[in-house]
């Protein structure tokens, strides 16, 4: 169909449609008289667009979205992001609100540079550097640790190598283990995930508390999970071979000697955790000497 028709259909102007062609997210066939000619699916595809600018999406994120697998879970990496963004908007209207009195570029130019670990948390800083799968899953993952700023040059460092190993893991990372990624963080928009996440914080927190207290208290159900990840059963499901996936992933990357190590630089609170869960562990592996098997089975 020609342009005209397109613009009815959709409900956008000629030029609209000739931006989004330029920008790629449009394909029509080129007639030979120089026309185009749009098919249903460049419709879609433009009705697609044009809900997701009203919704404020960027046309690289649309990019992304209208390319992704997993459209719903590319989506929502853009709304946690605009979150994050919704935070720091005081600074932003500071900033403006200062242009505004005195439009020196300049001035606010130094001041956001030199003030930029200020306005930023790490986890804000690390989703901004990287807002891809692993990026986001990370800042997730370890995002209670993540909420204070960079102080010193040793935690910038740090910071750089995490972005500098997350730009490179997707190099071991198998299409299977990303697949899940996605999904997981897709379910997490349909779940409680704030509710999940501090129910799981506080029984960690109640066995670090009293470690060898917890663990006889759950002896029985201990004894029984551990049985069932050392089963066939665990370890020919999907849950098995994905944390095989994760445990080889983690041996081939460079996930403890880079991103865990810089972790606990980058944050005091991480590091100080990691020695008691360490602590922990030891103890459980004293208690319960089949729990190593069932890791080293995969």
């Amino acid at each position: 169909m020609l342009i005209k028709e397109v613009c009815e259909k959709c409900r956008l102007t000629k030029k609209a449609i000739e931006y989004y062609e330029s920008k790629n997210l449009i394909h029509p066939q080129i007639l030979e008289n120089g026309y185009r000619d749009y098919s249903d699916t460049d419709v879609s595809a433009l009705k697609e667009i044009s809900v997701l600018r009203k919704c404020g999406i960027s046309i690289a994120d649309i990019a992304e979205i209208l390319t992704s697998s997993n459209k719903p879970a590319a989506l929502a990496k853009c709304k946690y992001i605009t979150e994050l963004r919704m935070q720091r908007l005081n600074d932003i209207q500071k900033c403006m609100d200062s242009l505004i009195a005195n439009y020196d570029v300049n001035r606010e130019f130094d001041y956001l540079q030199t003030h930029d670990e200020d306005l930023y948390t790490i986890k804000e800083k690390l989703v901004f550097a990287f807002p891809g799968n692993y990026g986001l899953y990370v800042s997730m993952h370890f995002g209670r640790f993540l909420n204070g700023t960079i102080e010193t040059e040793e935690q910038r460092k740090a910071y750089d190598a995490i972005v500098q190993y997350l730009d490179h893991v997707d190099l071991y990372l198998p299409a299977e283990l990303s697949e899940f990624l996605e999904a997981l963080f897709n379910a997490s928009e349909k779940i409680d995930a704030l509710k999940i996440e501090e129910e799981t914080n506080g029984r960690m927190h109640e066995m670090l508390a009293d470690t060898d207290g917890y663990l006889e208290r759950n002896r029985e159900e201990i004894e029984q999970y551990i049985e069932f990840k050392r089963s066939d059963e665990y370890q020919n499901s999907e849950a098995g071979k994905i944390q095989g996936y994760m445990l080889d992933f983690q041996k081939e990357s460079g996930y403890q000697e880079v991103l865990i190590a810089n972790m606990k630089i980058l944050s005091p609170a991480y590091a100080e955790y990691l020695k008691e869960v360490e602590a922990a562990n030891d103890i459980m592996l004293k208690k319960f000497p089949k729990a190593k098997e069932m890791y080293e089975l995969n």
